[in-house]
């Protein structure tokens, strides 16, 4: 009696339990992978989010770098003047434009 015919016509209970496992394994490993891929992506998103950021605020940290390292000459203390205070030279023209 080879193997081959002695699993061919059987099917005991054994058997079935082992390939109802094989299955659930298998439907299991499946789930797993898919969850796993989307995590993967998630992270690798907000890693992207965080890189952009980063990059910002080293910008910012540049910009301020600079404000720092600059001389106190008449055009800084000019330049500063219109931007952070609002201040302009008495025969200047002024536009204003409505932006949102």
């Amino acid at each position: 009696m080879t193997l081959k015919k002695y699993f061919t016509g059987k099917k005991t209970i054994a058997t079935l339990l082992i390939q109802g496992f094989l299955v659930l394994l298998f439907v299991f490993s499946v789930v797993f992978f898919v969850w796993s891929l989307m995590q993967y992506n998630e992270i690798m998103e907000d890693k992207k989010e965080d890189e952009a950021y980063i990059e910002q605020l080293n910008d910012e940290i540049e910009e301020l770098q600079y404000l720092i390292d600059a001389p106190l000459d008449d055009t800084f203390k000019i330049r500063i003047a219109r931007e952070k205070l609002g201040m302009c030279f008495p025969d200047e023209i002024i536009f204003y434009t409505e932006m949102e």
